[in-house]
């Protein structure tokens, strides 16, 4: 019955294709593997648009890690304002299992804090935030548009050992500065070639 019945992604409406491309976009730039399923269901009617879940092969059949979408109608039914929203829940006895949680990780500190200044830089960064983690280097940013200063006290209070600066002019002059936050001895770094290796190979040193 379900090989035979109607796909939704066949009957997107203009708005919604363009969303739900420029999302696959979105993912592939940052190299998060996905795959479409045509009949993903969730157990709640007030999702709109994309609805995902989050899988593993090393649970068997119980794959299912984490699961949500977006609702942009739910904040206002519930009174609130008409605000877009995205959400998912976490089975945190699957996660346990799968990754061995120990207590130390959550209290690791970053090994490199991104101070992003703008949408392009912080589109930027985001994606390297992804390669950075793949390479073993875990990197914050924030997304919130604060200022350089506040972003620096951000870094500070996180005991981030290198901020990487990024904003306009760091973009328009194809070079970021890395900032050694104990010796407060501060090295550009080109955005042309391999940045991810160049800033890696920094912090190793």
């Amino acid at each position: 019955a379900l090989t035979d019945a109607p796909a939704i992604t066949d009957y997107l409406g203009p708005e919604c294709r363009t969303h739900f491309d420029a999302l696959q976009q979105a993912l592939h730039a940052l190299g998060v593997p996905y795959e479409i399923d045509k009949r993903l269901v969730l157990g709640l009617d007030y999702y709109t648009r994309t609805t995902f879940e989050v899988l593993t092969g090393s649970l068997g059949a119980q794959s299912a890690v984490a699961g949500g979408g977006r609702y942009d109608g739910l904040v206002s039914m519930l009174g609130g304002p008409d605000i877009p929203a995205t959400g998912f829940a976490i089975g945190f006895d699957r996660l346990t299992e799968i990754s061995a949680l120990k207590a130390e990780d959550f209290g690791r500190k970053p090994d490199l804090y991104i101070a992003a200044l703008g949408p392009a830089a912080q589109t930027r960064a985001a994606a390297w935030i992804c390669r950075f983690g793949v390479e073993g280097i875990q990197a914050e940013m924030d997304m919130e548009d604060r200022s350089l200063k506040s972003q620096m006290k951000r870094a500070n209070r996180m005991d981030a050992p290198r901020v990487l600066i990024l904003g306009e002019n760091e973009l328009k002059e194809g070079a970021a500065t890395l900032r050694n936050m104990a010796t407060k001895e501060q090295i550009s770094v080109s955005l042309d070639g391999d940045i991810i290796g160049n800033i890696k190979a920094e912090i190793k040193s």
